[in-house]
């Protein structure tokens, strides 16, 4: 083969390369839609699309004393320099703290909304999926699988100071085969949150019962407002 020819079939196959690489970045299925930006009035809408869930790619956090995460748990979207092209920086778990609205019951099934609100004095970004690990009152860890539901999609959301992003959470309490023989499921005492791209937690008090199905949660993305997402 000509040298002239083969240079320029290295420049084809390499240019391929790096449309395949661009493609499989974090986020890459979120929405492309420009974020929503949340104030302090925690109103916000969400359309829901699809159906099913990716329990191959849950986020399972097991958080360190320390507070801390393996790299990568519980995080959507690209990691940079913790600002966005607008300027607005990423919410870090310092400028969130977390609440937990239980929603109402149905047919042993169990809801809850996980409330983000941004405490600092200044706007920030998020998106996707926070990471969790149950915990019971001296602080030791209760089994927590986390399954990131994907039928709705994920995407950006810009909070303002006092406002708040929520995710629903949905799990079971009729007892399974891997759970307590007596039938007795954890009742957690906390659950500590880690923030989409971060990897401290923070804490919020678990007063929504028992837990059963060996600590399995479903967790869709954030969405805008504090209500229980539908």
């Amino acid at each position: 083969m000509a040298p002239h020819h083969a240079r320029s079939l290295l420049a084809a196959l390499a240019l391929g390369a790096a449309v395949t690489v661009s493609g499989c970045t974090a986020g890459s299925d979120s929405s492309s839609n420009s974020p929503a930006t949340v104030d302090g009035s925690g109103s916000g809408s969400h359309s829901k699309s699809g159906s099913g869930s990716d329990s191959g790619s849950a986020a399972s956090p097991h958080p360190s004393d320390d507070g801390s995460a393996p790299k990568g748990t519980g995080a959507q979207g690209s990691k940079d320099d913790g600002r966005a092209p607008s300027g607005v920086r990423w919410c870090t778990t310092k400028s969130l703290s977390v609440s937990l609205r239980p929603g109402q019951p149905a047919a042993g099934n169990r809801y809850a909304a996980l409330v983000l609100t941004n405490s600092s004095s200044s706007a920030c970004r998020t998106q996707g999926w926070p990471g969790l690990q149950l915990t019971s009152e001296s602080g030791g860890k209760i089994p927590t699988d986390v399954v990131r539901e994907r039928d709705v999609p994920s995407r950006p959301l810009t909070l303002s100071p006092g406002g708040h992003a929520s995710a629903r959470l949905h799990w079971t309490v009729v007892p399974g085969k891997d759970d307590p023989s007596d039938g007795r499921c954890p009742d957690p005492h906390t659950v500590r949150v880690i923030p989409p791209d971060q990897r401290a937690s923070t804490s919020a008090a678990w007063k929504a019962g028992e837990v059963c199905g060996a600590g399995e949660i479903d967790v869709r993305p954030l969405l805008p407002g504090a209500d229980l997402p539908e």
